[in-house]
């Protein structure tokens, strides 16, 4: 507990007696509480002084006390209700830091002691003077429970409460002085001292955010943009994320989080700071962070039905199928375009792919235009994973991307079987599926790129003709959407060295049986396979609003 310390000292005069008594300042805590002096004990048995004691702290309601000594602690001096009756005035002498009591006479005093119940203001620091505002960094202590609420009072007006410390007062006048009064109520409703202070504002204004705008919101991030006036130049903004201990500091209005969390919301403070050191409000704005949609869910959410949005689900009652729960679109020009290596809009031509289907949860492109006229191998060889063509792929085609779009490309097991006999091409979609798929001849090669099986054309066509052999696809072109009016490679190879499948330009399978037509020139349109994590960003598939992909 803390202690005052009473003076009080008698001067009997020969016309007549002044009794003075000294009280300390009453508004430091480490002189407001009144301890026992023994010289003082004549003073108050003299009956000139009569003690009153605060029946319960803040109650307002007093008793008299019978005690002869002052109170060592639990009271705090009352300088309002102490007085004398018969003219005996109070003084307040602010040089010495006394409170002084004088009379010409014999009087009876009065003295009142506030319950103190263990909550102090022990200092309040000033840590920023503006023109318009003032920053009080409140040190308080509570022996009972934990400091709640503050209140300040501005030139005696009324007390206004708070909650958070530090204490910012606003909408002052510049050049002005202001009284303050500051108490502090805890968790027990038990109220402090009075702690008073003065201050005078500056001629120059803190700085005021005025608004925070948000923009470019994905999955991980987003940008704010401060709108701020200031009488002085703005130093340095300041923007923090409190619950992720995240921070991020700038001498421009605009900063951009990174590496957020998706489907998140972050509450973000915002203050700034002029040359002057004054610094503004703390702004606070909310922002959530966009949901993280998975391409491949997104595609495969599209499908409510066989054949709804063009996407049928091949599971192993759909018939005639491929019947490996993939899902792939079938039948003419589905909305199933993608964008792929730019951001540009509108899409550039050369960018854009469709989608084979969803595999897996891994979204299979192939590039909607072809590449261009390239030789499956030079030296006649149906090997995929040592043919020219896939050296082309995956080095000259693949480079083109840049990082940002590479690493979105997965690494595949493309399989080539060789067991697939001249007579195949009479095959149909899923039995063309059953060899490529479950060969035991099969050389298998793990890449990036690779082109479309002889399956992916067949079950590309309206499941009507999934019956028909893909030799007579030429009758179905109109119901194809993996028909490109040319000639061009498949993945899928022949029996024996030399052979490999080609789509005609008429829409039907080829296979040529003249040796060393490997070396020959054919379209190529590329595929490849995006990891599962590739985000959706907007577009509904169709070739003037292609599925966009979200770049981090």
């Amino acid at each position: 507990m803390y202690k005052k310390i009473l003076l009080i000292s008698s001067v009997l005069l020969t016309l007549s007696l002044v009794t003075i008594i000294f009280f300390n300042n009453v508004e430091n805590k480490e002189n407001n509480i009144i301890s026992n002096i023994n010289k003082n004990e004549q003073v108050i048995n003299s009956n000139m002084i009569t003690m009153m004691y605060e029946t319960e702290s803040g109650s307002g309601e007093y008793v008299e006390t019978k005690d002869t000594t002052w109170p060592e602690s639990g009271y705090i001096f009352n300088e309002n209700l102490s007085g004398c009756e018969n003219g005996g005035e109070l003084e307040y002498n602010s040089i010495n830091n006394t409170v002084n009591l004088l009379s010409n006479k014999s009087d009876q005093c009065y003295v009142y002691f506030d319950k103190y119940d263990g909550v102090w203001i022990d200092t309040v620091n000033i840590t920023n003077v503006t023109g318009s505002s003032v920053i009080l960094d409140v040190s308080a202590t509570s022996e009972n429970g934990n400091i709640t609420t503050y209140y300040y009072s501005l030139n005696d007006s009324e007390y206004i409460s708070i909650s958070t410390n530090p204490i910012v007062i606003e909408n002052l006048n510049q050049l002005t002085e202001y009284n303050i009064k500051i108490y502090a109520v805890d968790s027990t409703s038990a109220r402090s001292n009075i702690y008073k202070l003065n201050v005078s504002t500056t001629d120059i204004s803190a700085p005021v955010i005025n608004s925070v705008e948000v923009s470019d919101i994905t999955t991980s991030g987003f940008t704010l943009t401060v709108n701020a006036t200031s009488d002085v130049e703005i130093e340095r903004y300041y923007y923090i994320i409190e619950s992720e201990n995240i921070s991020g500091t700038s001498i421009n209005n605009s900063f951009s989080f990174t590496n957020l969390s998706s489907e998140t919301i972050y509450n973000i403070s915002v203050f700034i700071e002029n040359i002057h050191g004054s610094f503004s409000n703390k702004y606070n704005v909310t922002v959530e962070t966009e949901n993280a949609i998975i391409l491949a869910d997104f595609i495969v959410g599209l499908y409510t039905s066989q054949g709804s949005n063009g996407i049928y689900y091949h599971t192993s009652s759909l018939s005639n199928s491929a019947r490996d729960n993939s899902f792939r679109y079938s039948g003419l020009n589905p909305n199933n375009y993608v964008c792929f290596g730019t951001d540009t809009i509108p899409c550039p031509n050369d960018n854009l792919y469709q989608i084979i289907g969803v595999f897996d949860e891994q979204v299979k492109l192939i590039k909607s235009i072809t590449l261009g006229d390239y030789v499956w191998d030079l030296n006649t060889s149906n090997i995929w994973s040592s043919s020219d063509i896939k050296e082309m792929l995956n080095t000259t085609f693949l480079n083109n991307f840049g990082n940002t779009w590479d690493s979105m490309i997965s690494f595949h097991t493309w399989k080539s079987s060789r067991e697939i006999e001249y007579e195949s091409r009479t095959y149909t979609a899923s039995q063309f599926y059953s060899i490529e798929e479950g060969s035991s001849n099969s050389i298998n090669d793990n890449s990036k790129i690779g082109l479309m099986y002889v399956s992916d054309y067949g079950f590309a066509a309206n499941p009507t003709y999934w019956t028909t052999n893909i030799e007579s696809y030429d009758s179905i072109i109109s119901e194809n959407w993996l028909y490109s009016g040319l000639l061009e490679w498949t993945i899928t190879p022949g029996w024996g060295d030399y052979f490999v499948f080609q789509i005609g330009a008429d829409g039907a399978l080829y296979v040529d049986n003249m040796w060393g037509y490997l070396n020959r020139e054919f379209s190529t349109r590329p595929c490849f396979y995006l990891n599962s994590d590739v985000l959706y960003d907007s577009g509904d598939g169709s070739r003037e609003n292609p599925f966009r992909i979200k770049i981090n």
